[in-house]
């Protein structure tokens, strides 16, 4: 027996199979569309299932995986998701969730390759893919053990299909000193903060100025951070200072404003239709990459990203503060120690080749 019902305006079936109900969403308001699709929801009932689930199509899989698992993650996330579902629709988007196999992710690497595009990408698309099975595994859609994706990407990572080499760049002292000489003032205290405070960029841009203690000196993140755990960044006396003066050019200019990077001035004008376009002073500053692009070009530093600040911050406290490895995992935000030794251990293999370099050769003996 089936049957359709409304659950506020959105209308589901209902059906049993083998002495057990099963129920699902049509995602439609229209009481015509959802008879045609419990017709078709019934046939995925009767047809091959995972022992006693019924198939599941990738398409119907990867609209609730939108709705009900994108919001969960950082809108820089959930963009990257977007981006490799595009591409996991066009090769899957006609299959069952059973139907994608080892062959068809071979055939997904296969063409996405010939598009030229890269390993670490590939890798991305197919990571989203398996994102989308353990959803599936969460909602008890399929059985657990049914994520293909895994086993794969182990597989071909020894053909090739591997991450970018994790990166080791961070700044020298030399190196900072050359990069602030030529950078705006506002790009200058910008880097130094970052540096000094190892906040990410997403969190350093979007401070504001309750989250800054002058009188601790210290600096609380929400909980809007890449682990949605909030935590406590010291404040050295040199971005205290550097924040003060933001602090007080902002009053001086007249702009009330909680945003700490803030623009200074407005650009506001008409367009052709008469509104008013254009930002307005005291709105946040999403980045300062152009700026930052531009000090590394003058500066004549190679391959310097804005990360890199942050890997710079890591690395002082390890070498200079001598900080251990629990409190810089503590103070830069990672889920966990184990995610600070593999960032970080490129730092002892360096240390340990400048001691072999400093050592002198041994003095033969004269028989």
């Amino acid at each position: 027996m089936a049957t359709i019902y409304k659950r506020g305006n959105v209308w589901w079936a209902r059906a049993q199979r083998k002495g057990k109900e099963y129920r699902q969403s049509l995602e439609t308001r229209d009481r015509s569309v959802a008879k045609r699709r419990l017709e078709q929801w019934l046939e995925d009932l009767e047809a091959q299932s995972w022992g006693d689930r019924p198939r599941i199509a990738f398409a119907t899989a990867v609209r609730h995986f939108v709705v009900e698992y994108l919001p969960t993650l950082k809108p820089s996330s959930a963009t990257r998701y977007g981006v490799s579902l595009k591409w996991l629709g066009d090769r899957f988007g006609d299959m069952y969730l059973d139907e994608i196999g080892r062959d068809e992710m071979s055939g997904f690497e296969g063409w996405r390759r010939a598009m030229n595009v890269s390993s670490p990408t590939i890798r991305r698309d197919l990571a989203c893919l398996s994102s989308v099975f353990a959803f599936c595994e969460d909602r008890e859609w399929i059985d657990d053990g049914k994520n293909p994706v895994p086993a794969f990407l182990r597989r071909r990572a020894k053909r090739g299909l591997t991450e970018s080499p994790a990166r080791k760049r961070y700044l020298s002292e030399v190196e900072e000193a050359n990069l602030l000489a030529k950078a705006t003032p506002a790009v200058s205290r910008a880097i130094q903060l970052a540096i000094d405070t190892g906040l990410r960029r997403g969190e350093m841009f979007s401070l504001t100025w309750p989250q800054i203690d002058f009188n601790d000196g210290t600096i609380y993140t929400t909980t809007d951070t890449k682990n949605h755990h909030s935590r406590v960044v010291p404040l050295p006396p040199r971005s205290a200072q550097n924040l003060a003066q933001i602090q007080a050019q902002q009053k001086a200019a007249g702009i009330a404003t909680f945003n700490v990077f803030a623009h200074m001035k407005g650009s506001r004008q008409r367009d052709k239709h008469g509104k008013m376009r254009g930002r307005r002073p005291g709105e946040p500053i999403d980045n300062m990459a152009k700026g930052f692009r531009g000090a590394v070009k003058r500066a004549k530093l190679a391959d310097l990203e804005w990360h890199d600040l942050r890997r710079t911050a890591g690395c002082r406290w390890l070498q200079r503060d001598k900080r251990t490895m629990q409190e810089v995992s503590t103070l830069l935000g990672h889920s966990s120690v184990l995610v600070t030794e593999q960032r970080y251990a490129f730092l002892e293999k360096e240390a340990v080749a400048r001691e072999v370099a400093a050592q002198k050769p041994a003095q033969g003996r004269a028989d």
